[in-house]
This record gives C-alpha cells, sequence and structure tokens, in this order.
C-alpha cells in the first residue's frame, strides 16, 4: 500500500481559503465605492456643451408657424453625446422630448427640432436641453450638465 503524507494539503487549503477571502472582500470593498462614486458625481465629466452662437446671438427660437423649437448646439472636446432630452416648459404644461438621433461627435455641431405647441402647451417660458453620454458601458443623462434658455426668441 502508498502512504500518503497529509501533512502538506492543509497548508494548501488554508492558502486557499485565504486569498478566495482577500478577492471576495476585495470585490465588496470595489463595489461599495463604485456605488459611493456614483451617488456623488451623476456626470463625473465636464461635457463642455453649449448653444451656438451666431452674430452675439444664442440660436435656439421658437417658430410659430411650424410650432416647433429650433437650435443649434456644440458638444466640447471631451465626450461624445449620444442623445439629448429637451424639456419644454410653458405655462400651462411642460414637454419632453427624447432625441435619441442627436449623436453629437466630440467639438461637433447639432441642428435640432422639437415639436411645442404654444396653443396646448402656452407661452413657452424655459427650454432645457439635457445630454446624454455613454460611460463606463453605461447610459447616463447629465442633467446638471443642462442648457437652459429663458426668452426665446421667434424665429
Amino acid at each position: 500500500m502508498y502512504l500518503v503524507d497529509k501533512r502538506g494539503i492543509a497548508p494548501l487549503i488554508a492558502t486557499m481559503l485565504l486569498l478566495s477571502f482577500a478577492v471576495s472582500l476585495g470585490v465588496v470593498v470595489m463595489n461599495f465605492g463604485r456605488a459611493q462614486v456614483e451617488l456623488q458625481a451623476q456626470c463625473p465629466i465636464n461635457i463642455g456643451l453649449k448653444l451656438a452662437v451666431i452674430n452675439g446671438q444664442n440660436q435656439i427660437c421658437y417658430d410659430l408657424a411650424k410650432k416647433e423649437v429650433t437650435f443649434t448646439v456644440e458638444n466640447g472636446v471631451n465626450i461624445n453625446v449620444e442623445g439629448l432630452i429637451l424639456n419644454a416648459i410653458g405655462s400651462k404644461e411642460a414637454k419632453s422630448t427624447e432625441l435619441n438621433d442627436a449623436k453629437i461627435i466630440k467639438t461637433g455641431t447639432y441642428l435640432g427640432h422639437a415639436s411645442f405647441d404654444s396653443s396646448i402647451s402656452g407661452d413657452l417660458r424655459q427650454i432645457k436641453i439635457i445630454p446624454k453620454v455613454i460611460m463606463y458601458d453605461e447610459e447616463q443623462i447629465c442633467v446638471e450638465k443642462a442648457l437652459i434658455a429663458e426668452n426665446i426668441k421667434a424665429c
């Protein structure tokens, strides 16, 4: 019969248990840290989105005949924009429009249109343009980086 020396197996099992405990503890700490970062900073990058300015005027207006808001936005140099959300606030109601085709590359420009019927929603009081970006393989809506326009002129 063969005699097996079992004294070498116990330290090997103890080492494997310690390694698996260290890895699982590391995973828990990293997930907790990532959750805290996401809670603290909704959109941790400065997108640099702004309304285009031509002849000293912001390029946003409301066409009463077409019942639509027309605007031009310029992206910054930091990240591509994957879409926009346009919130139009009227004196009677607010309307949100998701513009998924508004993909803007870095330093790119987008000319957008969104419907807004002032006969239903009332006088146009404010437009908020909110960018959507992809960070860490997740789509993030950057509300704190929104563009806000008031006193919108007629087209």
